[in-house]
């Protein structure tokens, strides 16, 4: 098998799906066929910088630098070549944080760099943001984020207050302070991307991924960024002006908050990829990286944004994982670990993304540090990386004990203390 075909069937194999919150990729040639509609006036040369240099000057650049023809349409890239397959097949990570898997026939023109792509600043991810969406959408800027938003600015603001001014703060004192997980800081832009209607939104999300993947909202980990429409809006009168007591209002419904932890839960897979937890396509258990996030997703009803902290208890999740404990196997552990299948399985995946859920909720406040360091060791994985059955079992073990009935029975009472 070809460099590249192997590529494709790691790239297909760490697509990660749920029933309501999902994770979801796309090839190079679907992003050409599919993409946004951009002014008239602006072409994909226009979103990199640099492209007038010689070769020979281009070498002493920062950022590896790669002139491509995709579905016949020109695109020149700045980023760095991450992984050289050897047959003219890459892995490039593009400085706005997008990963390209590029084919043999697709490069026109390579030159390779000695210094490290410089990652675009806030304003430049601004500025490419507005020229490829829809004319609508304005920007709203925070210390980490670029929020490009369609609808009004005080919902922007909300949104802003609660990721960059609750989430982002949160997941940083519970790594590092609580857990001791040393963080890296965002090496690119954290983009969002609101659309004005659920119309708006799913005609982008077809376009990004595909038919047939309707969710509240979405991490896509090739563009790195999360969209989502206006959750405000089945809430509204018609006409009416929205302010942030009336967004509150309007999301402290239950219908509302499962949303928001919808959100909450795309961000923080967003953040677990940007600081250092976890490597885009890197062969994490799928178990683990949903599990994470749902650790963090629960609503909190007494707080007037939604949501407050993580290692809440998700009463919708934890009622159906009990209500299924009499099915459950000897081997439940152990089939957990090893195969991502049961939470791909629309049959399966509802009670499977409960059970991730409760077994990360003990390992998180039962095992925590022997977890953690199974987490540092996962998060050294180079993209693209493969482990079979056997290899993920030995991994668990090797920090969290090679006895898994014992965990079994530890796990069980927790459950059932849990509350």
């Amino acid at each position: 098998m070809k460099t590249y075909e192997f590529w494709m069937e790691r790239f297909k194999s760490t697509r990660n799906y749920c029933f309501m919150l999902s994770l979801a990729v796309l090839c190079n040639s679907a992003l050409a066929q599919n993409d946004v509609e951009r002014p008239a006036n602006s072409s994909e040369s226009d979103l990199v910088a640099g492209t007038q240099a010689t070769t020979e000057e281009q070498k002493g650049l920062p950022g590896d630098r790669l002139t491509m023809n995709v579905n016949g349409k020109e695109f020149k890239l700045t980023g760095d070549i991450l992984i050289d397959g050897g047959d003219g097949s890459l892995y490039f990570q593009q400085d706005t944080g997008r990963i390209w898997f590029v084919e043999p026939d697709q490069v026109k023109e390579r030159v390779d760099s000695s210094i490290d792509a410089v990652p675009v600043t806030l304003d430049a991810m601004e500025k490419l943001l507005l020229e490829e969406l829809p004319q609508g959408f304005r920007v709203y800027q925070t210390k980490h984020y670029v929020i490009a938003y369609q609808t009004e600015l005080a919902y922007a603001k909300w949104l802003a207050q609660l990721y960059e001014g609750r989430l982002y703060r949160v997941f940083e004192t519970f790594w590092q302070r609580k857990k001791k997980f040393e963080l890296s800081e965002p090496q690119f832009p954290l983009v969002v991307l609101v659309f004005k209607s659920k119309e708006e939104y799913e005609r982008y999300r077809e376009k990004d991924l595909g038919p047939g993947q309707e969710m509240v909202a979405y991490y896509n980990f090739q563009s790195n960024r999360v969209a989502m429409y206006d959750l405000t809006l089945g809430g509204r009168r018609p006409g009416e002006n929205i302010t942030n007591r009336r967004i509150e209002e309007v999301l402290m419904n239950p219908a509302a908050l499962l949303q928001v932890a919808t959100i909450i839960h795309e961000a923080t897979h967003q953040l677990a990829f940007n600081r250092g937890i976890q490597t885009r396509f890197a062969d994490t258990p799928l178990w683990l990286n949903e599990g994470l996030a749902m650790f963090f997703e629960a609503p909190d009803v007494k707080n007037k944004r939604g949501w407050r902290r993580p290692g809440l208890v998700f009463d919708q999740r934890l009622i159906r994982f009990r209500n299924n404990l009499r099915e459950r196997p000897a081997n439940a552990i152990e089939r957990l670990i090893t195969s991502d299948d049961r939470l791909r399985d629309p049959a399966t995946a509802v009670d499977t993304y409960a059970e991730a859920w409760a077994f990360n909720h003990f390992l998180l406040n039962r095992r925590s540090k022997d977890y953690v360091n199974y987490l540092r060791e996962l998060s050294k994985k180079p993209p693209l990386s493969t482990a079979d059955a056997n290899q993920r079992v030995d991994e668990f073990k090797k920090h969290l004990g090679s006895d898994l009935g014992k965990m079994e029975k530890d796990f069980m009472n927790y459950i059932q203390k849990l509350k």
